[in-house]
């Protein structure tokens, strides 16, 4: 719906009050902040009894085999809120912060809660079977899977948006999204099947992050997205090739922009019901003239949805063709 999308709301009062206001990405930091505070004073450990025979000291609410078969259902969910240690909690929280704010901007908080706890379960499955299939029973804890599996799906829906990744935390390095997504589901990949031969011991749940980051891009292959991405800079394009296909036109020529209620019956309106082609001319080229003097935020709201419907009028067409 457009309007769980942020920035169908119109505008804020403050910036920091958008951005520290208590949505899902804000709330689900302070659980985690909560529950790791709880662990802190030893609520809610104690020792488990594997399947091999030994003994390991696990959260209540870490996720594993053995605890499934105990009927301990609720780690399923659980899992994402424990952390090994304070560094574990802070990577965490900062990258569910940076990433789940920018993600909930663009499909709503609903969808972004789908996303997050649909990841953490696809982490912990695949990190759960890798382990059992290699005979390395151990339980998984953290929102790493889920909180990368938010990342990726930001990546699927903006892959040529750069982002600033820091090597070792230390070294600052630009690259586009989709880019730092493969990279980190690479090494992901790499690092757990050396982990999986006993090569390497990190203690890190590898496949889960690679399970997060899979189950992520694939639910948003599910909402329509991992295509050729239809953003602000693909209707731009679509015009040049518009225009490089027609003849100039005299300035006098240009007519002054109608603002059209996108809900308006056309069999209703004084002004000709309006082909997709003529529809993008009138209406979306003014905007993304707009766009490239003022930026994305001049825009109205009645501008926003007029750029939403045409954003839909292209996904509905790619995919009448691939059918």
């Amino acid at each position: 719906m457009l309007s769980d999308r942020d920035y169908m709301r119109g505008p804020q009062p403050s910036r920091w009050l958008e951005v520290m206001w208590p949505d899902a990405v804000t709330l689900l930091v302070i659980i985690n902040v909560a529950v790791f505070v709880l662990q802190v004073f030893g609520v809610g450990s104690s020792v488990v009894v594997m399947p091999d025979g030994t003994t390991d000291w696990q959260p209540w609410g870490a996720f594993s085999l053995q605890a499934l078969l105990q009927g301990r259902v609720w780690t399923l969910v659980t899992h994402m809120f424990v952390h090994g240690n304070l560094f574990h909690l802070v990577c965490n929280c900062l990258m569910l912060f940076f990433s789940g704010k920018g993600l909930q901007s663009l499909v709503g908080p609903r969808y972004f809660l789908y996303i997050y706890f649909i990841a953490g379960l696809g982490g912990a499955f695949l990190e759960v079977l890798v382990g059992w299939m290699a005979g390395q029973q151990h339980a998984v804890i953290g929102a790493s899977a889920a909180v990368i599996g938010v990342f990726v799906a930001m990546a699927v829906m903006l892959p040529q948006e750069v982002v600033t990744a820091m090597i070792s935390l230390i070294i600052p390095v630009r690259v586009r999204m989709w880019t730092l997504a493969l990279v980190v589901m690479g090494v992901s990949a790499v690092l757990g099947v050396l982990e999986m031969l006993r090569v390497i011991d990190t203690g890190v749940a590898h496949f889960a992050h690679l399970g997060g980051a899979l189950t992520g891009m694939w639910f948003m292959r599910l909402l329509g997205y991992g295509g050729t991405p239809v953003t602000y800079e693909r209707l731009w394009h679509e015009r040049q090739r518009r225009e490089a296909g027609r003849p100039a036109v005299a300035a006098t020529n240009v007519r002054r922009r109608r603002v059209v209620d996108v809900n308006e019956p056309d069999s209703g309106s004084f002004v000709p019901a309006l082909t997709k082609k003529e529809f993008i001319e009138r209406e979306i080229d003014p905007i993304l003239d707009k766009i490239a003097k003022q930026g994305l935020g001049s825009l109205t709201h009645e501008e926003r949805q007029l750029l939403e419907r045409a954003r839909q009028e292209i996904m509905e067409r790619e995919g009448k063709g691939k059918s």
